[in-house]
């Protein structure tokens, strides 16, 4: 046999059905479960968040709140339930995390312009005896 009828031996293609998906690429046969083409490796399907990436997503939308919205965006248009999920907790928690971070601050410079208004208008000669 010549060797490439012997490569088609060894590589038996999977029995098609009509509602099983095929890769838009090479046109394997697929399943539902595959994030990647076992073929060509090209990716069908886009992979469910991890905890730990999801924990990260949100750490970083307390703490540094303009940043997360660039995860929770990217997220929000997944076609995984879970990892929508995680996008909008990440809007969510940035657009708080923005209010809260504000407010604070507003607070803290009303604080020290009242101190320094309060500063000014004592008058230094007032407890001087004449």
């Amino acid at each position: 046999m010549e060797p490439q009828q012997q490569e088609q031996q060894q590589q038996p293609k999977p029995q098609l059905s009509p509602q099983q998906p095929l890769c838009p690429f090479c046109h394997f046969p697929l399943t539902q479960s595959y994030y990647f083409c076992p073929n060509c490796g090209k990716k069908i399907n886009e992979p469910p968040i991890t905890t730990l990436k999801e924990i990260g997503v949100y750490l970083l939308s307390i703490f540094l709140p303009p940043l997360g919205l660039w995860p929770g965006i990217r997220y929000l248009f997944s076609k995984n339930q879970r990892t929508r999920r995680a996008g909008i907790i990440a809007i969510i928690l940035t657009i708080l995390s923005t209010v809260i971070t504000i407010w604070l601050t507003m607070i803290f410079f009303n604080q020290i312009s009242q101190s320094l208004t309060g500063q000014m208008n004592v008058d230094p000669y007032k407890n001087l005896v004449p």
